[in-house]
């Protein structure tokens, strides 16, 4: 294993020093499949805790409808909750909640991966959680932050004011979070809001 990275290297390498004005280009390919081998290499070595975790997600109880609204904000960075679906599907606790004023808009969905359902729908989550991303393409960025002390695999949208942010919370809820509008420097402000800690 070890041999072929070396060869691959060499061979990026040459590459690189011969691609002249698509340099920059190669480069980050080459930076992001190395980026995808060590994503995939931990997931190797995470697999049996995955499956200890996912097992005993299994046994728990979704969160009630009930639960999900008293927890749900009536806003987030000002804007009012302009439509709300929860637990739409049976046997799996979920949530998604939209706040908006004009083209400013923040979409929030939460699954609950308690239950036999729910396990399996977080799962791509989960895996996402254990990985370091930081890719740079032609559509915009994928990078690994902290927010609020949470680790968020974050996505910026070239030529747009436009995140995608998603989590795995607590071992259990997988977070998705679009934003629309949203200023950089407002991200941290949408999960001190959202009290996520409140998902009990």
């Amino acid at each position: 294993m070890k041999t072929l990275k070396t060869i691959a290297i060499t061979f990026c390498f040459f590459l690189i020093t011969s691609c002249g004005e698509n340099a920059e280009k190669v480069k980050s390919q080459i930076k992001n499949t190395q980026n995808t081998i060590e994503n995939a290499s931990k997931a190797v070595n995470e697999a049996d805790d995955m499956a200890d975790n996912m097992n005993l997600l299994k046994s728990k109880t979704p969160l009630s409808k009930e639960k999900f609204e008293s927890w749900s904000p009536k806003t987030l960075l000002g804007l009012p909750l302009t439509s709300s679906t929860i637990n739409m599907l049976p046997g799996m606790g979920s949530c998604g909640n939209t706040y908006s004023i004009k083209n400013k808009r923040i979409r929030v969905m939460i699954i609950d991966g308690a239950g036999e359902k729910g396990s399996g729908a977080v799962q791509s989550y989960q895996m996402s959680s254990k990985m370091e991303y930081n890719q740079d393409e032609s559509w915009g960025t994928t990078k690994t932050k902290t927010i609020n002390g949470l680790k968020v695999k974050e996505t910026k949208f070239k030529g747009d004011d436009k995140y995608n942010l998603s989590l795995f919370y607590n071992n259990r809820f997988a977070v998705d979070i679009e934003t629309s509008e949203v200023n950089s420097d407002e991200l941290e402000q949408i999960f001190i809001e959202l009290k996520l800690d409140q998902l009990q």
